[in-house]
């Protein structure tokens, strides 16, 4: 099985390979990408040689939804989410896909795999009833972070977001949103990083009350996230959280609790040669939430 995907050879440097890929093996299933996500903020710093780690060439992408095609445990047809990346297909252990429901719209299911990493990091801190939570960033991870908690019972959540059109969409799913500055400090309880900028996250935590604790869920790519006075006087709580831990119940989760709303946060698409040049120009502002490359039809 012949198969394209994309690799950055160094930043900037983009190539697409071609390999072949024998049948699948035991427990294994093939999968033939119909959607890969973009993941704006991570994909970018790698593009741009920000992100730490990396070592070149390396694939890009991260969440996609496939169909099997063959394999064993899964009937042929399945709509499946899968962490390919950015590639017309690929093998995967069968206890590693999530199989996607009927009811559930293809855009809505991308959601599954960062849906559950910022729930993780929900899980982390425990937003208890009542507390006011604040959430740096309105990208993926911020909103699917509101998402996460206005979805299992939490009431009083704000999002600092400097992009209005990011703060139209958090308010759609439930949450007060409001640019940077805006409000008063030392009034909330619980804090989620989402904006992976130094001063969004020194200010999340200059907003929380002593004793209060937050959650990162952004990588750092783009600058350092030190920690200022308020950490030290208020005596605050960092934790961090980084992959999902069950991605499958999460998934099962959010299959009964599927939303259209979700299905405008991929709303952008484009077709997978356009990548390159896609992600080449994200370097500018404003820059969309996500963006799928549909591979319908695609060699």
């Amino acid at each position: 099985m012949r198969v394209r995907r994309l690799i950055l050879t160094a930043p900037h440097r983009f190539v697409w390979e071609e390999v072949v890929l024998p049948p699948p093996g035991s427990g294994e299933v093939w999968v033939r990408t119909r959607l890969s996500a973009v993941s704006v903020g991570s994909e970018l710093s790698v593009v741009e040689g920000r992100a730490s780690g990396v070592v070149y060439p390396c694939p890009l992408g991260y969440q996609t939804l496939g169909v099997v095609g063959e394999g064993v445990a899964l009937a042929p047809g399945t709509r499946a989410v899968t962490t390919l990346g950015h590639a017309s297909g690929g093998l995967h252990a069968a206890s590693t896909v999530l199989p996607v429901p009927d009811h559930v719209p293809d855009r809505a299911a991308l959601a599954a795999i960062l849906g559950e990493e910022t729930h993780k990091g929900i899980r982390k801190v425990e937003p208890r009833l009542g507390e006011r939570v604040l959430v740096a960033g309105a990208g993926l991870l911020g909103l699917l972070t509101v998402f996460n908690l206005t979805r299992r019972g939490v009431r009083d959540v704000t999002v600092l977001e400097p992009d209005a059109e990011r703060r139209a969409l958090a308010q759609a799913f439930g949450a007060v949103a409001l640019p940077p500055g805006s409000l008063p400090h030392d009034t909330f309880d619980v804090g989620f990083e989402c904006s992976a900028s130094p001063a969004g996250f020194t200010e999340l935590l200059e907003h929380l009350r002593p004793g209060g604790r937050t959650c990162v869920l952004s990588d750092g790519n783009w600058g350092t996230l030190g920690l200022p006075p308020a950490f030290h006087t208020r005596e605050l709580s960092v934790t961090a959280s980084s992959d999902g831990g069950d991605y499958a119940a999460y998934a099962c989760w959010l299959w009964d609790h599927t939303d259209p709303l979700l299905e405008r946060l991929f709303a952008v698409t484009v077709k997978p040669d356009e990548l390159p040049g896609t992600l080449g120009r994200l370097s500018a502002l404003p820059r969309p939430v996500s963006l799928v490359a549909d591979w319908t039809g695609a060699v």
